[in-house]
């Protein structure tokens, strides 16, 4: 049940996981197309800005640049149209000498119209000659154009050197709007493609075709689209680590509730155990004749102290892991010495042991192992390691205690003989609730506290615990204990 609930989460999460990626790279790949168009946007611009250039700087040097230069100057000739119902427009344009007789028949060629009458008359140079006659040419070459291509026209003036001069105008706009793109010139193409590409662009103003492919322009694309890149990576980045947080949180909660569970239905099993036994001694010791059966009732008596003394342990290590998670205080230090703690509590496990036909040696040198600490808390540690190697032993438990000192503290050491504990799990026994699986042992009882609250209680004593497996079976818990 609770592998299938684990399972409809991690589902869930990856679908929602997927579907955002999903939107994410929709949304970047909307944002790339855009960016791609107002690229080939401005890419366009500025071809067509270069080209411009180069018209005027032709127009520069193969028109005015020659009228400027002749020492004869140059003239405006007025034509003057007339027509049936009396005067009409008239048409000024620009003669010079220095094109010898082509250029008043080049211009009586470019369509004038029949039947206009000439008036010619010198004209003043001034400071700004030169624009009003660079405006003229151009405005010249605008009515030009209506009857014949740019490239026509151009093919009189044009030079080799000129789709050079195209080219560094043309890199010289991209590197001034920083457009980082690999520009490659191609001449004469021929092939006519359907769709045309994006970014290639055509120049007609030359004696041939010629234009330019843009290429490697994705990276260009890619670092103008850097900001919201990182935003995307940062947004799934922060709703991944935020599924893997709430998977892990639903995983421990669901965990701690079968936890929970099992700690109720074993608590319960370990309050019926004393609850009846008491229950049972009391009954008998109800029909009992005090002074005919006083040695079995002392008997009686003897069980039910037990069971009770047992019960407050249960009920002590329950509260106390309850008050130490709450960052409670729950010791009282005092001197003790544990040898004593030790007796006292190998005595009240002397039934059980007994009853298990096992054994308990406590090897004691000329150590008394006198210690500050809280003596009711300790002696429940003992005690607990105790009632463990009886609960878990398989065969008639041997269990060997020794008390001993070592450069200032005070070691004890509680060995048995039983399964012992996988090493996967000789850390994890020391967590709240955790049980070692016990594979087909399913009838020992417990409920995760137990060594919980000996490390907790070792802890508060400025101690410590750890356990390893024995050489050949059963396994040694070591407390360590600061000396008084």
């Amino acid at each position: 049940m609770e592998n299938n609930k684990i399972t409809g989460v991690i589902t869930m999460m990856v679908v929602g996981g997927l579907l955002l990626v999903l939107f994410i790279g929709r949304w970047l790949q909307t944002e790339f197309n855009t960016a791609k168009l107002e690229l080939n946007k401005d890419i366009f611009e500025q071809f067509i800005d270069a080209k411009t250039r180069l018209t005027d700087t032709l127009i520069a040097k193969n028109l005015i640049q020659p009228i400027l230069d002749d020492t004869a100057g140059f003239k405006i000739e007025t034509y003057a149209k007339k027509g049936v119902n009396g005067d009409g427009d008239s048409v000024q344009i620009i003669t010079s000498t220095a094109f010898g007789d082509t250029a008043p028949n080049l211009i009586e060629v470019k369509g004038l119209p029949h039947g206009v009458e000439q008036e010619s008359f010198n004209l003043e140079f001034s400071t700004d000659s030169s624009d009003i006659l660079f405006q003229s040419v151009k405005m010249f070459i605008t009515e030009v154009n209506k009857n014949e291509t740019k490239r026509g026209f151009f093919t009189e003036i044009i030079t080799a050197e000129d789709t050079t001069q195209l080219q560094s105008f043309f890199s010289a706009n991209l590197a001034n709007n920083n457009i980082s793109v690999k520009p490659v010139w191609v001449a004469g193409r021929a092939e006519k493609m359907f769709p045309p590409p994006m970014f290639y662009y055509e120049s007609h103003i030359l004696q041939s075709p010629y234009g330019v492919e843009i290429q490697e322009y994705n990276g260009y694309l890619i670092k103008a689209l850097l900001p919201e890149i990182i935003f995307s990576l940062l947004l799934i980045g922060v709703i991944t680590l935020a599924f893997i947080f709430s998977y892990r949180n639903i995983r421990n909660q669901m965990r701690l509730a079968v936890l929970k569970d099992d700690l109720i239905s074993n608590i319960s099993h370990e309050l019926k155990t004393p609850v009846a036994t008491v229950k049972v001694a009391i009954e008998a010791l109800q029909h009992m004749n005090p002074q005919q059966q006083q040695e079995k009732m002392t008997n009686y008596l003897g069980m039910a102290a037990q069971e009770i003394s047992r019960l407050d342990l249960l009920v002590n290590k329950v509260m106390n892991s309850i008050l130490l998670d709450n960052g409670k205080q729950v010791f009282q230090s005092e001197p003790i010495v544990l040898k004593n703690i030790i007796d006292e509590a190998i005595l009240g496990m002397q039934m059980q042991v007994q009853q298990k036909g096992g054994v308990i040696q406590f090897l004691l040198g000329n150590v008394e192992g006198n210690i500050v600490g809280d003596s009711l808390h300790i002696k429940g540690v003992i005690f607990n390691l105790i009632e463990n190697s009886l609960k878990y032993s398989n065969e008639q438990p041997q269990i060997n205690i020794q008390l001993a000192e070592e450069k200032g503290k005070i070691i004890v050491t509680i060995a048995d003989n039983g399964p012992g504990i996988p090493e996967a799990y000789t850390q994890k026994i020391f967590e709240k609730f955790f049980r070692v699986p016990s594979g087909n042992k399913h009838n020992i009882k417990g409920y995760g506290l137990g060594l919980y609250y000996a490390a907790q209680v070792m802890q508060q004593s400025g101690g410590s615990i750890s356990v390893a497996n024995n050489l050949t079976k059963g396994c040694t818990f070591t407390l360590v204990f600061p000396q008084a």
